[in-house]
């Protein structure tokens, strides 16, 4: 398709949160123009999805890197080409996760990613974490919360920021949700020993996104619910790595199971926190300035500390569907309209929608990416779907 032209895509299942019905989708300048029986406008290319699923483009809210390139790296070509090995798994957006370092090269990370295709802006996973739950990023290059530190951090990145992660019990740290809501952004608890109590005052004081639930944090314990019982009791958001290594899958299932028995799905979103293993054999690759290794699909440090993930979003998306026995378009759900919500784009994008961007995935009944479509035009493909 043309740049601003149109497409119309026949001959689809579409997937909604209201189900999976056939039908087609009229792209129009980069913007879905109809859904359901559309009739071709006559200048409009056919393209025949001969019956496969046609669903919003996946968003991710916690990527690292992938295809052996980390955004820590700082290069716009290393940014690029993470961006464009998530695409092939169908991720049309995505924010940079920059993790704790030297001021200068968390710096010149957001700069190179900044404004390339595919990528939504920069999570701050840090610095103003707990040392007791670092994980596997640099306890070294953590800092006391504190106002200064912040803005000197932002300053210049202020709306290209959509996610700062914190840890909340730290001395000042609830004073810095009036200074990431002022720049726009998305209060997030995560690599914290808080308790159950410190984390329901995050949750009142602003706080309402949690990274990584179950991960570098105060577990769930009957007679301590630590940070994973507050979260799951208040409103927040909630993420979840779903590639077997970071959470059992009865976890995952009571998670599911207890939020869509409130009528609370939407707020669970599956990332990756892919690092520079994903999509690479097993050996040795990077996170920030660490060493880490990618063996039998787990990505840990030398000391076993699991360290990201190589995981892809469709590969969660069908993990969570077993793992949860969701139906489809529940579970995608957790990697489009729920990401989209915590972004504030609901209706913009992750939404087979009129007016919605035009960031789309072609699927197979087996949930493998066929095409990703950005602002209707390919971004990239597995295998090829004919058009006339």
């Amino acid at each position: 398709m043309e740049k601003g032209g149109s497409l119309l895509i026949r001959n689809a299942r579409l997937v909604t949160p209201a189900g999976v019905r056939a039908g087609d989708c009229l792209i129009q300048d980069g913007r879905i123009a109809a859904v359901g029986e559309v009739k071709n406008p006559g200048r409009a290319p056919d393209l025949d999805a001969e019956g496969r699923y046609l669903a919003p483009g996946f968003l991710d809210l916690h990527v690292h890197g992938g295809a052996g390139a980390d955004f820590m790296d700082g290069d716009p070509d290393a940014a690029r080409a993470v961006a464009l090995f998530h695409a092939q798994h169908g991720t049309t957006g995505l924010l940079a996760t920059i993790v704790p370092g030297p001021l200068d090269r968390m710096r010149r990370a957001m700069a190179a990613a900044a404004g390339v295709p595919g990528i939504l802006g920069i999570h701050l996973e840090g610095p103003f974490l707990n040392p007791e739950k670092a994980g596997a990023l640099d306890p070294g290059w953590f800092l006391p919360p504190g106002r200064d530190a912040f803005r000197e951090l932002v300053a210049g990145f202020e709306h290209e920021i959509k996610v700062v992660t914190f840890a909340p019990e730290l001395p000042g740290a609830l004073d810095l949700v009036a200074e990431i809501e002022a720049i726009g952004a998305v209060p997030a608890i995560g690599h914290t020993a808080a308790t159950h109590q410190g984390a329901e005052q995050a949750f009142q004081r602003g706080a309402r996104h949690v990274t990584h639930l179950g991960n570098a944090m105060t577990g769930l314990h009957h007679r301590a619910p630590g940070c994973v019982g507050a979260a799951l009791l208040s409103a927040a958001s909630v993420e979840l790595v779903c590639d077997g290594a970071h959470l059992h899958p009865v976890f995952v299932r009571l998670v599911v199971e207890f939020l869509r028995g409130r009528g609370e799905l939407h707020r669970l979103c599956l990332v990756t926190d892919a690092t520079a293993a994903a999509g690479m054999p097993d050996g040795n690759y990077r996170l920030g300035d660490r060493e880490v290794c990618l063996e039998r699909g787990a990505v840990r440090l030398a000391d076993g500390t699991l360290a990201g993930s190589a995981l892809t979003l469709d590969q969660a998306l069908r993990n969570a569907t077993r793992s949860a026995n969701l139906p489809l378009e529940d579970a995608l759900v957790l990697v489009t309209a729920s990401p989209a919500q915590v972004l504030g784009l609901d209706g913009v994008i992750g939404a087979l929608a009129v007016g919605a961007r035009a960031d789309l995935v072609f699927l197979d009944p087996d949930l493998t990416v066929l095409t990703t479509f950005q602002s209707g035009e390919i971004a990239a493909t597995g295998r090829q779907i004919k058009s006339r």
